[in-house]
């Protein structure tokens, strides 16, 4: 009786949390604002012993109602760290994973540092990072949509895969190691601002 129990729940994919309604709820959880999850990853920078951080944002033009207004397509936060192996790669983009779990001083000290901050904000994340020069990054990702299609159920396994040369140009922090995070697909409702200059204005009080 208890295997024909099981198989039937088998059939219908009773996960006590499915993946679809659990991203859906990490979206909305632990991250105020943009700012916030900006710093969640500046942080994991500092961890990785970077000594220079960039963020870009890059904006379009798009139509909103009568007229076009500047939008943030992509928002990319690029260091000079000790960049990850594809092992740490992939547990770095886990909910609940993570690499300093045990570092009581960061933010990211609970393992959902890198994933929860970006998703927060985007419905794409994708990650370069070397150990050997650009050249020689893994990269993998994190897609919203493919989640809650039903279409991504892990974290992809990171493969070899060049830094972009439109973020080389536009980064001098591209050295011997490194990590490149780029946020894309954003909900506009998501973001703190909709335009580069006030996202990347240092606030006043």
């Amino acid at each position: 009786m208890n295997q024909m129990a099981n198989r039937a729940e088998g059939d219908i994919g009773a996960e006590i949390i499915p993946p679809e309604l659990a991203v859906r709820a990490m979206r909305d959880s632990g991250y105020r604002n943009t700012d916030y999850a900006l710093a969640e990853l500046i942080d994991n920078s500092v961890q990785a012993n970077a000594t220079q951080v960039d963020v870009i944002c890059l904006e379009v033009m798009k139509q909103v109602s009568q007229r076009k207004s500047r939008r943030i397509e992509q928002i990319a936060v690029i260091d000079n760290g000790d960049g990850m192996t594809p092992e740490t790669l992939r547990i770095a983009l886990q909910f609940g994973n993570g690499t300093h779990l045990r570092d009581r001083k960061g933010i990211g000290r609970f393992g959902m540092g890198l994933p929860n901050s970006s998703i927060s904000q985007c419905r794409r994340l994708e990650v370069w990072s070397w150990q050997s020069g650009p050249n020689n990054a893994m990269w993998t990702y994190i897609d919203v949509n493919d989640i809650e299609a039903g279409r991504l159920k892990s974290v992809p396994q990171p493969i070899p895969k060049p830094v972009p040369p439109d973020w080389r140009e536009r980064s001098s922090l591209f050295g011997t190691s490194g990590t490149l995070v780029l946020w894309s697909n954003f909900d506009d409702h998501r973001l703190q601002w909709r335009g580069a200059k006030a996202t990347l204005e240092i606030p006043r009080h």
